[in-house]
């Protein structure tokens, strides 16, 4: 059994099958690869007691199934506000590059009508939602194997690439091997789904990838298991943009944007 999407070799993490992604095997899926970049960031953030409030990736290229480098710096330092930033090398090859906004928390009073929705549209646990939908082989459309068939996926509504998609998820297995992936990573590696749950198939041979993930949130995620509501839109000259909002047990907690392009689909695998 695969022991994580990634392997430690000193200051290299090696991907493992199950990081590949949907479009060519040969290459990573942005997820792993956005929880990386979170991973890196937080543990640079370590000690500052601040939280994160914004990641943004930028996949500059392919990521290949190939040792990666992190490299971090601090952007902004300060008590309330911090802005750090990673990049991800193959070799001497940028490939990701990520900036993480970490924000004091604080405790103060909200008023009712200025608080983020109550939690009374969280659709059914995932256990209890398994039985409504089958999800075996969402996601295997383009490709057998990879983080698209990793992590678990319970289909609420949608995903079958019309543009919008219902889904619960988890992240079975640890982002790194032997270090524990605590919630808010593994909502970072999930959330590159949204593209996934969103799909906008625009023929028989014709879908869209993200180039891009900025992640929002307002709280950190609770428990295991990922909600992600997604709807993806396009422009007639091949540009768009998927908006998912997530949630967890006990409501929402935060939204993603990515940009997409039109892409060839691959033949199926």
């Amino acid at each position: 059994m695969t022991p994580a999407l990634f392997l430690r070799d000193g200051e290299l993490f090696l991907p493992t099958d199950a990081a590949r992604g949907p479009w060519n095997p040969d290459y990573l899926h942005g997820g792993p690869v956005t929880g990386l970049a979170a991973h890196a960031l937080t543990q640079a953030a370590a000690g500052a007691g601040l939280r994160l409030a914004r990641l943004t990736v930028d996949l500059l290229r392919p990521v290949p199934q190939a040792p990666l480098r992190a490299e971090t710096r601090l952007v902004r330092p300060g008590k309330r506000l911090q802005v750090l930033e990673v990049s991800l090398f193959t070799g001497d090859t940028e490939v990701t590059r990520a900036s993480g906004l970490f924000l004091e928390q604080s405790s103060i009073p909200v008023p009712e009508h200025g608080r983020f929705p109550a939690s009374e549209d969280v659709p059914p646990a995932a256990s209890e939602a398994a039985s409504l939908s089958d999800a075996a082989g969402w996601g295997r459309r383009y490709s057998p194997h990879g983080f698209h068939t990793t992590a678990e996926a319970v289909v609420l509504a949608g995903a079958q690439g019309g543009g919008h998609g219902r889904v619960w998820m988890r992240l079975p297995l640890p982002l790194v091997a032997e270090q524990s992936t605590d919630s808010l990573v593994a909502a970072a590696t999930l959330c590159d789904f949204g593209n996934g749950v969103g799909q906008l198939q625009l023929g028989e041979r014709l879908g869209s990838i993200n180039t891009d993930v900025t992640l929002y949130l307002h709280r950190p995620p609770e428990g295991q298991w990922v909600g992600l509501d997604s709807r993806s839109h396009m422009q007639e000259t091949g540009m768009g943009l998927v908006e998912t909002a997530l949630f967890d047990g006990r409501g929402p907690f935060g939204r993603v944007l990515q940009a997409t392009i039109a892409m060839a689909i691959p033949g199926e695998g």
